[in-house]
């Protein structure tokens, strides 16, 4: 919407959100299930079973002695926080027998065969991947793997070892055990446990192993990774046409009609209304914009289902039927 956006930023009014900020300790509620040592835990989301040996102690930054079992990579053993074994047990399950027994004839994530060098975090010889340096995250190879750390041949040319998960990550979507391990990125659609209660959120910024999340209220708050999941809901559907942005405002449909341009000045801005669509185009460039065309109050809003009503672009009607927006006036010129 690259047309309707750039109009919206050269003149179109802004709205920011307020939002008021919370510490973590304000919206933890109740405590994860115990966590049980030498019991073999299946997560059937990640075709993976893991079972902890032991931990240093009971804080969430105490390391835990863990391996994993898979049914495409061979088993890895390493060290977790407890925080991070936690979270991933919020999407696994202690092994029921008819699992153990399914894993022992081979058809379990126990019973994994051999496969390629990986490490913990699924990562393989020869995968490509991102890893931290000096200047920011870098494209690199893995050419060993152990346990969770990694030889890597960065783009840089350099040979270096580095660790999963604060130094590597992978390139593209990320698993359910990357989440496990605290990695998210900006937008990404978690859990938050609020009161007790785990409910639908998204992330907005990231600082180390800190997540700024929605909260209940419209206001959003800095949480702990042991304060998030990944989300279990379904992806949203698509955005709801026809359906007015703001209480109160009816369609366009046979009120304005027909082509509204403008001529010098900078560039040509044309707008076509038709049945309650507005079709940007003309001499700025670029494709052209089809969206939907509300009104009320003496004004046109143009909305792109599915966007923050905050970023609609706002024109006034002109007593004398010329339209004023943001790049200045245009008259209808044609059908």
């Amino acid at each position: 919407m690259d047309r309707f956006r750039f109009l919206r930023a050269s003149g179109a009014r802004k709205f920011v959100a307020g939002a008021a900020y919370l510490t973590a300790a304000m919206i933890l509620g109740a405590q994860t299930p115990g966590l049980q040592m030498n019991v073999m835990y299946e997560c059937p989301a990640v075709q993976t079973a893991l079972k902890v040996y032991s931990c240093a102690g009971p804080a969430v930054g105490d390391w835990c002695d863990v391996e994993t079992f898979s049914r495409v990579r061979p088993a890895a053993r390493g060290n977790s926080t407890r925080a991070q074994v936690m979270a991933m047990l919020g999407i696994c399950h202690p092994q029921t027998a008819a699992e153990a027994k399914a894993a022992a004839s081979g058809g379990g994530a126990a019973a994994a065969p051999a496969g390629p060098q990986a490490g913990v975090g699924g990562f393989k010889v020869g995968d490509d991947v991102r890893v931290l340096t000096a200047g920011g995250f870098m494209d690199a190879k893995v050419t060993q793997a152990r346990g969770n750390s990694y030889f890597v041949h960065a783009a840089n040319g350099a040979d270096v070892w580095k660790s999963y998960p604060t130094e590597l990550r992978r390139i593209g979507k990320l698993s359910l055990e990357d989440h496990a391990n605290g990695q998210y990125d900006l937008n990404d659609r978690v859990q938050v446990m609020v009161n007790g209660k785990w409910v639908e959120s998204e992330i907005h910024g990231i600082n180390a192993d800190e997540f700024e999340v929605d909260i209940p209220g419209g206001r959003r708050a800095w949480v702990k990774l042991q304060s998030i999941r990944a989300s279990t809901a379904p992806p949203p559907g698509p955005p709801k046409s026809g359906v007015p942005p703001l209480p109160g405002l009816t369609s366009c449909a046979g009120k304005i009609e027909g082509r509204y341009a403008s001529t010098g000045g900078f560039g040509t801005l044309q707008i076509t209304f038709r049945s309650g669509k507005a079709t940007l185009g003309g001499g700025l460039g670029g494709d052209m914009e089809t969206v939907e065309c509300w009104m009320g109050g003496g004004k046109i809003y143009l909305h792109k289902p599915g966007d923050d009503p905050k970023v609609d672009m706002p024109i006034d009607i002109n007593d004398d039927g010329t339209l004023q927006t943001p790049l200045g006036e245009i008259k209808r010129k044609g059908n």
